[in-house]
């Protein structure tokens, strides 16, 4: 039987809780109604069109979704299934991107991909709260970041990524992109002091990175 990991209960903005069959995500703070509507809007453009989390009920600040069967990426690369997990990841980004051009989900990488755990393909899509038209550099140089800040010993599997997306955007590309992020997330309105120290931490070991 797959089984389901929600790594991450508390997100930056929001708590999430499994209650039976589904999935209660309460999001705080200030911005909290602006991301409860993306992840409201992106569940119910993609229904049909991605493996998104089924959306059952919804108000200013809660969203209520079915459960995805799956095992969160996360803990695949921690058991060592980096490579087959960043394959389907590539694979996922350009099927996503594919179906809707210009749209950034804006966390994505294994930590926010279920996958079945004997053929690794996605299983679900989730936490679309900083969905945004952009680049499609974005989500991909992210994937990369995460690996790199969260799973630093299995950086070369990373070509599985590039490989299986199908492109390689050049090192220079890449870090800024990922720095760029890291600084909008030290610079988020509703960031405590804690938030914004940790964001910081970040975007020095980021900037130290090289190819």
């Amino acid at each position: 039987m797959i089984g389901v990991r929600q790594l991450n209960l508390r997100g930056y903005s929001h708590q999430t809780r499994v209650d039976g069959a589904a999935v209660v995500k309460q999001f705080t703070g200030p911005q909290a109604v602006i991301r409860c509507a993306t992840e409201r809007a992106a569940l119910t453009n993609l229904a049909g069109r991605l493996p998104v989390p089924r959306l059952l009920a919804a108000g200013d600040t809660l969203l209520r979704t079915a459960l995805l069967p799956g095992v969160h990426g996360q803990e695949l690369i921690e058991n060592g299934h980096a490579a087959p997990v960043l394959a389907s990841c590539g694979r996922m980004l350009r099927h996503l991107q594919h179906v809707v051009p210009g749209l950034v989900h804006g966390d994505y990488g294994p930590n926010n991909l279920l996958f079945d755990p004997d053929t690794f393909e996605v299983t679900g899509i989730v936490d679309w709260e900083w969905a945004h038209p952009g680049a499609p550099v974005e989500d991909l140089a992210w994937t990369e970041w995460i690996i790199r800040r969260h799973h630093p010993d299995d950086v070369a599997a990373l070509t599985h990524l590039f490989t299986a997306y199908g492109e390689t955007p050049v090192w220079e590309l890449r870090h800024a992109v990922g720095l760029a992020k890291c600084r909008a997330m030290r610079d988020r309105p509703d960031n405590d002091p804690a938030d914004a120290a940790h964001w910081q931490r970040n975007i020095a070991i980021t900037a130290a990175w090289t190819a």
